[in-house]
Formats: C-alpha cells, sequence, structure tokens
C-alpha cells in the first residue's frame, strides 16, 4: 500500500471556523466506497462511546503509473475522463519518475486500473482499493482525528458529512472502547430451519483484561429468540423471546444488533457455519439481511481453493473467534494448556475450567438437544446464550482481542485483517516509502518467489542426559536485519560489491540506512517501553509484528517478495548457528541439538549444581560468545552486532529419542541419529523445582490419542525420577492390560480435521476421512472424532464393531515405550513386535514380557 499524498491539520482547506466544529478522535472499523454515489463512508467508534458515520463527498481517486508509459497508457483509457497530475514519486529501483492520473469518479479508477493491467502497464498502487488509498492518502491509519459538523444518525449516534480526516499521532491504544456482539445459532438438524438465536454483548474494555474486567450481561437487551410454534408469552426467563414463525425469529434478532450497535460480530467458526446460516435463512425467508449500520444488506463470500470464507457486514467487522485462536498468537494462559482439540468445548474448558451446559457431540449431542428443545425450551435457549457468552470470556481471559485491536491500530489494517502478515507489512513499508517519495514495486501476479526458507536444523544425537543448558538467540531474524541492513529497497538499490554487505547467499544490500531496519529498532524500542511498563499485550504485538517481517520477504504473495532476500536471512542464521556450535566444542562442550537460533550444550555440571549455579555459568558462556561475534561480524562486514545469544533454561534430564524404524536398534545398541524438532526434558525453576517439558512429540501433539499423550508423559516421569528397566516395562504391561480390559475406551479417541471435504479425497482416503465419510459428511469441513475398530475407523457417535486393542497397542503404547528406552540404551525387544501382542494375549500368556523369551 501506498500513500500518495500526506495532509497534515495545518494544511487542511476549508476547515472552516474551528469554533463552530466538532473535532473527536475516533477508532476507525470499517470504511467502504460507494461508486454509485461517488462517496466513502468511514464508520467506527468515537472516544466518548458514541457510533459514527463520515460522509465523504469531496475527495476523488487516483494512482500512479511510470511516467514513460503515459503514451501507452492514453489510448487505453479512451472514453474515461482523468488527469495527469506532474511526476511526484521515484521509482522504487530509482530508475524514472511516476506521473498521478486522477479520476472525477470512482467508476473510472477502477476501469482505468482493469484496462491498463490488460496492456500490461504497471501500476504500484492501482490494485489499491478505495478506502485504503483514501486512508494512505492522508496518512492515516485507524486512529483518527475528525474535524467537523455533526448530526444524529438513524443507525449511528452521530453523522459527520464531509469532516476533514487526519492521523491521530497521539492515539494511545484502547482509549476507544469497541463494542462487539458475539453470535451462536441453533439449527433443526431436519429441516434446516433455525431454533434459537442468541447474542451476547460486551465492550472492549471488558475485554482488555483489567481489574475491572467483568463477564458479559443481558445489558437489558432480550439477547435469546427461541422458535416455539405454540409461543404463548415470553416463557419464564423474560430475556428470552418465543416466537411463533422463523422469520419474525430473525427479524427480532437484527433488530438486536441494531439496537445494540456492536463493532465487531464474533462467534465460534462463525464464518464457516452461524453466518452463512443465518445469510441463507433470510434470503429463504425474504428478511432484510441488514446487520450493519446502513439500509445495505450484509454479505457473505464462501471459500474457495485457498480463499478462506469471508462477510461484509457494513459500518462493522466480523471476526471468527475459532479463526483468531487457532491462527493468531496467544498471550500466556495458566499452565500453558496444549490444545488438541479447538471445539467450544475443549477450549473453554481449558482457557476457563468450564464449558457448554451440554457437552456431548455427535448424535448424542443432536438427541440430547432435541429433548431439550421439546421438554424445556427455557433451558435451550439458556444453552445457546452460554455457547455466545463462552467466547466473549475466552476473548478475554486469552487477550486476543486486545491484541487483535493493538496490533490493527498499529499498522493500520482493518481488524478483520490484522493477522494477515502481507497486508500490515504492505502498508507499514508503504508509509515509510512515502516519506522518502519513493513508490514501492508494482504487484506482480506471475512473479516467481520460491519461499521462505526453513531454519537450520543441527543433527540430534539421540540418548539421555543430564544437566543440559538451552541457550538461543534474541529475537535472530529481527536482529540479522537490523546487523546486515537487509531491507527490499536497499536490495533494490546495492551498488557494487565492494561498497555494500553481501549475504552468505549472495543477495546484495545498499549500506544506506534502510527502512526495515530502522522499522525494527523503533520497535525494539517500543516493545522495550511497554515491558517496563508492564503491558505485556502491546509488548507481545510489537515482537510478533518484528518477527513476521522475514515470512512475507520469501512469499509471491507480497510486491516485496524474493527468494533473495529471504535466503539472506536464514543464510546468516545458518552461518551464525554454526558459528556457535563451533565456539562451543572448541570449549570441549557437547552441542547436542540446535534448530534456527536454539542450541542444547550439555553443562558438565553434575547435580549438585543448583538453578542459580547454572544460569551464572550459561549467563557468562553466552556472554563470552557475544564478545566473539561481535569482533568477528565487525572484522567481515564492517558492521555492528545486534545479535545476542542469551542462556535461556536448564534441564536437570533431558532425552532426545531416536528416529524410529531401521535406525531404531535394540540389544543396547545407540540409534545413529536423533529425532529433530521433537525432546522432552525435567526443566529446572528458579525454586528448585521440576517440572516436564515435552516439544514436538505425541504427547504435545493432536494427531494421537488421549492415552498416548497421557502414557507418553507418564513414561518420561518415571525415567526422570530414576525409573530402570523393570519399573518401565511393569508400566508398559499394567497399561496394556488396562487398555484390553476396557477400562481406557475414553481414550482412545482420535480427532482429527478435514482441510477440505470428504469427497474431494481421491487419491488416499485418511481414517478420518473415512469416518467423515461414514457421518454423511458432503460439502463440509472440520474436526472428526473416531476410533479405531475391528472394521477399522469408525465416527465415535457411530460404532458398530468392537475397539481394536491390537491397533492401540501395536501404534499407540509399544512405538512410545521402545523409543523411550531406545534413547536409554536398554532393550527395546522388552516390548514385543507387532503381531506378537494379540497373540500372546489370545492365550493368556503374561510371560511374553519377560525378556528371556527374546
Amino acid at each position: 500500500m501506498i500513500p500518495i499524498r500526506c495532509v497534515c491539520p495545518s494544511d487542511a482547506a476549508g476547515a472552516g471556523d474551528a469554533a463552530s466544529q466538532e473535532e473527536r478522535r475516533a477508532f476507525l472499523v470499517h470504511a467502504y466506497g460507494d461508486p454509485r454515489r461517488d462517496q466513502l463512508y468511514l464508520v467506527g467508534r468515537l472516544e466518548d462511546g458514541r457510533s459514527f458515520a463520515a460522509a465523504e463527498g469531496r475527495w476523488r481517486p487516483s494512482f500512479h503509473v511510470y511516467q514513460a508509459d503515459i503514451p501507452r497508457c492514453v489510448p487505453c483509457l479512451t472514453g474515461l475522463s482523468y488527469t495527469v497530475a506532474a511526476p511526484e514519486l521515484e521509482a522504487f529501483s530509482g530508475n524514472g519518475k511516476l506521473a498521478l492520473l486522477g479520476f472525477p469518479r470512482y467508476y473510472d479508477r477502477t476501469e482505468a486500473f482493469k484496462r491498463l493491467e490488460r496492456a500490461r502497464v504497471p501500476s504500484p498502487d492501482g490494485d489499491i482499493k478505495i478506502p485504503e488509498a483514501f486512508l494512505a492518502e492522508r496518512g492515516a491509519g485507524l486512529s483518527l482525528i475528525i474535524r467537523g459538523k455533526s448530526r444524529p444518525g438513524r443507525l449511528v449516534d452521530r453523522v459527520f458529512p464531509d469532516p476533514e480526516i487526519f492521523p491521530d499521532p497521539a492515539a494511545v491504544p484502547g482509549a476507544v472502547s469497541l463494542g462487539i456482539a458475539s453470535i451462536d445459532i441453533e439449527t433443526n438438524t431436519q429441516n434446516g430451519s433455525i431454533r434459537a438465536v442468541a447474542a451476547a454483548f460486551t465492550g472492549s474494555r471488558t475485554l482488555s483484561g483489567g481489574p475491572a474486567a467483568q463477564t458479559a450481561r443481558w445489558n437489558g437487551r432480550s439477547c435469546v429468540h427461541l422458535l416455539q410454534a405454540d409461543a404463548a408469552g415470553n416463557g419464564e426467563d423474560a430475556a428470552i423471546r418465543l416466537h411463533r414463525d422463523e422469520a419474525s425469529l430473525l427479524r427480532a434478532f437484527i433488530a438486536d444488533i441494531q439496537a445494540g450497535d456492536p463493532d465487531v460480530l464474533t462467534g465460534w467458526n462463525l464464518l464457516d457455519f452461524d453466518f452463512p446460516f443465518l445469510a441463507g435463512r433470510c434470503q429463504a425467508l425474504g428478511v432484510p439481511f441488514t446487520l450493519g449500520r446502513s439500509s445495505e444488506g450484509a454479505k457473505y463470500f464462501a471459500g474457495q481453493g485457498r480463499r478462506s470464507a469471508a462477510a461484509v457486514v457494513p459500518g462493522r467487522q466480523v471476526l471468527d473467534a475459532l479463526r483468531i485462536f487457532r491462527g493468531g498468537p496467544r498471550t500466556a494462559l495458566p499452565g500453558e494448556p496444549v490444545f488438541h482439540s479447538y471445539t467450544l468445548e475443549a477450549v473453554s474448558q481449558a482457557v476457563l475450567g468450564e464449558g457448554k451446559l451440554i457437552a456431548s457431540s455427535g448424535t448424542d449431542k443432536i438427541a440430547e438437544l432435541d429433548r431439550l428443545y421439546r421438554e424445556d425450551p427455557v433451558r435451550f435457549g439458556q444453552y445457546c446464550y452460554r455457547d455466545a457468552e463462552l467466547v466473549l470470556r475466552i476473548l478475554q481471559k486469552t487477550g486476543l482481542f486486545r491484541l487483535t485491536m493493538e496490533r490493527a491500530a498499529l499498522t493500520g489494517v482493518f481488524l478483520d485483517k490484522a493477522w494477515t502478515s502481507v497486508a500490515s507489512f504492505e502498508r507499514i513499508y508503504g508509509m515509510e516509502l512515502c516519506k522518502r517519495s519513493v513508490a514501492p514495486p508494482p504487484a506482480e501476479r506471475e512473479r516467481r518467489v520460491s519461499g521462505a526458507a526453513g531454519g537450520t536444523v543441527l543433527q540430534a544425537l539421540p540418548g539421555f542426559f543430564a544437566n543440559v543448558g538451552v541457550f538461543d538467540f534474541r529475537s535472530l531474524y529481527p536482529t540479522i536485519i537490523r546487523t546486515f541492513n537487509i531491507d527490499p529497497l536497499a536490495a533494490a538499490r546495492s551498488p557494487e560489491a565492494r561498497r555494500c554487505i553481501e549475504a552468505p547467499n549472495g543477495a546484495r544490500f545498499s549500506r544506506d540506512p534502510g527502512i526495515l531496519p530502522a522499522l525494527i529498532e523503533a520497535y525494539f524500542q517500543s516493545r522495550r517501553q511497554a515491558l517496563e511498563r508492564g503491558d505485556a499485550t502491546a509488548a507481545h504485538v510489537y515482537k510478533i509484528l518484528m518477527n513476521s517481517f522475514y515470512g512475507v520477504m520469501g512469499t509471491p504473495a507480497c510486491r516485496y517478495g524474493q527468494s533473495e532476500l529471504a535466503g539472506a536471512i536464514t543464510s546468516f542464521a545458518r552461518k551464525w548457528l554454526l558459528a556457535a556450535q563451533d565456539w562451543f566444542v572448541r570449549r570441549r562442550l557437547r552441542v547436542l541439538y540446535g534448530d534456527t537460533d536454539s542450541l542444547f550444550v550439555e553443562t558438565g555440571l553434575g547435580d549438585g549444581a543448583d538453578y542459580k549455579t547454572l544460569h551464572v555459568w550459561g549467563t557468562e558462556q553466552a556472554g563470552e560468545f557475544n564478545r566473539f561475534l561481535g569482533e568477528r561480524i565487525a572484522a567481515e562486514y564492517g558492521a555492528a552486532s545486534s545479535l545476542e545469544l542469551r542462556f535461556e533454561k536448564a534441564y536437570r534430564r533431558f532425552l532426545i529419542p531416536p528416529l524410529r524404524g531401521p535406525s531404531l536398534r535394540s540389544a543396547g545398541t545407540q540409534a545413529v541419529r536423533g529425532r529433530a524438532k521433537g525432546y522432552g526434558g525435567c526443566l529446572l525453576e528458579a525454586d528448585g523445582s521440576h517440572r516436564i517439558e515435552v516439544k514436538g512429540m505425541e504427547a504435545v501433539r493432536s494427531d494421537v490419542t488421549p492415552l498416548s499423550r497421557r502414557f507418553q508423559l507418564e513414561l518420561l516421569d518415571l525415567v526422570f525420577s530414576g525409573a530402570g528397566e523393570a519399573e518401565l516395562r511393569g508400566k508398559v504391561l499394567e497399561v496394556i492390560g488396562d487398555l484390553r480390559s476396557g477400562k481406557l475406551d475414553r481414550e482412545l479417541v482420535y480427532r482429527k480435521r478435514l482441510s477440505r471435504p470428504p469427497e474431494t479425497y481421491t487419491a488416499l482416503t485418511p481414517p478420518q476421512v473415512k469416518a467423515a465419510r461414514d457421518l454423511g459428511w458432503k460439502g463440509r469441513q472440520g474436526t472428526v472424532e473416531f476410533v479405531w475398530t475391528a472394521a477399522g475407523p469408525e465416527p465415535v457417535s457411530r460404532i458398530r464393531h468392537p475397539l481394536d486393542y491390537d491397533h492401540y497397542t501395536d501404534s499407540q503404547i509399544l512405538p512410545l515405550a521402545r523409543s523411550i528406552a531406545a534413547a536409554l540404551g536398554w532393550h527395546t525387544a522388552l516390548f514385543p513386535p507387532k503381531g506378537r501382542i494379540r497373540e500372546s494375549w489370545s492365550r493368556g500368556q503374561m510371560e511374553l514380557f519377560h525378556t528371556d523369551r527374546f
């Protein structure tokens, strides 16, 4: 995104008499253009809590083309009204200038860009949507100052006709409070009608997690609408309104949204279920789907290919809480729960310690809801409302909404796109280019970018180790960018090799101060200030924004993406990770494993070394290495190093399992290679206590059974506590016995997600697809729960055959036991190979577990 012209408040023409005008701080929620009226609407919330809409009818759109291409533009623009302004910006490459094409109508701008695109006449900003172009021209983000006269509105509190719009340079995060409505519906699975719809309302101050935070309340509005053909009155609960027909229910719900006037609509899986269902029923029943702050109806766009489903509600934003929770970063939660399922029930139990009124799933849940609807409609309505309320409480507890709002405010990208890294990067970088009077490169749809390379992984040494220290480079990729001036503009204008910085992959960068390093330095300072004032949320926003800059430079979706840029970062990362490994080895310290920015080093200290001793040792090692690294970077590149290795933590005991397959050997031999990205350790805490920490192994994976996760943790606990072969073998025998007696049946459920509808799987049919087809799924995707039976995978709600305990023994228990035994150098043959266990159990020969049988 490129700002075209920047307008300051002091320069604004036609501002009028300041004494007769209001000047308000505001947060912009949605902006959209009306090509029929050539007007732009900006809608949001004022600092005093009132909603507003600003109607901008004076601004006229424009975009740039290269001056040398003006003769090619003229025949393409026949029949359109436009003007050509003098060159304003310099080309990104530094070769040539750009002229500005101005248009009196929105339609002319849109049509002009289409024609030039077909003629392959490039434009750096013609693809930018009109609302974003308007904001960029004014150098504004989402925090605004609005100056002008206002009047009461019909669907908003205040309307500003043709006000002056300025960026708010002194905006304070959270100063403007946004309203949120969480929506949930319950449907009739037989005829596809909506039985109930609920909305729980709250504001962003509630979701900030401050001391005054409260859960969502009814706020005096009817929040549940329930379909009852024989409805008489409003039932026992005044907050539950009964309706004789579905159309009446939908109209009342829409009226609730209009009366509550939220800025954001949310819900769990809202965009893949509730919203399209509501849109479809409104269309079928002829009910205007006017959820927004306009008489124009809301629109739904189904997902296609890699494009996710989306919705447009004029004047509001639609945020799917499930998507944010799955894809957006989360603040630290108590106990750092691992989410093996993203159902509302699973997440609410993990985050809040409580869940839905009905926790069952599948056909059992449908049957229970049908019964409740018939026999206790009030309880049914409460069930619906609780689902909506839980979403708000999850957003509050995790801080996710505040993270989303602060990231949107920082980047200037609307809330629904706040976590899209490419849009954020292009806008931020484009604003900085404007300050230098430089245009960005045009977006090239056919440009090939190989993608961001992965981090360097050092070969893991399998085994069981004592007193292992973990070192990591602090913000490795951002500090590499700062140290070596890795920047799109610096790459585009890199001079001769003798005057530039050359990365290990051959990419060259000018030594002139780059935009990206300066941005990262500013974010580092802002993050430090946020940490000093105790604002962990703001600090987290800056951290994840900095870390996202590497990925966007390796994707063709970003106009600045180049294989050489991303490769420069990873090649420097590899160089310094290997340099750190060599440095430790020269000190006669064994490096057990390394991945991207971390090294696991055997300290050589005994068990008498406490937490403080280990950390003093590690801090001294890191300090000496940093001095060495600074001297080397200065000598090789003439640059000041921003890289910093830190001592992060220490494990009293540490286990790296061997690779499975042929390398997993028995008879006490050790596998040649260890398992990358998978390890377990007994982490030493500052108070002298210990806790098990697992990365990348079954205990933290969602594609295995709960039994597998629990069993691995119990085995690790045993070996970290000093247990021997006999104890491990005894544990395996105990679990297999409990499994075959049926005691563990509840822990045998697989939960796997379908990334596309089951009918689209043709070449291969994974077990979750078989289970989904068994359920009759068509045209939908989601998480499938199934078990393994004598007939193969069957959905939990339709189990027709006995459970296959042999399958669980062979695939979920014995591989874990063998892996840990091999890491310890024990005889993996203590645990019978596939097929032998089922044979022995059928004969009842427990002696199979005795070592003399092998």
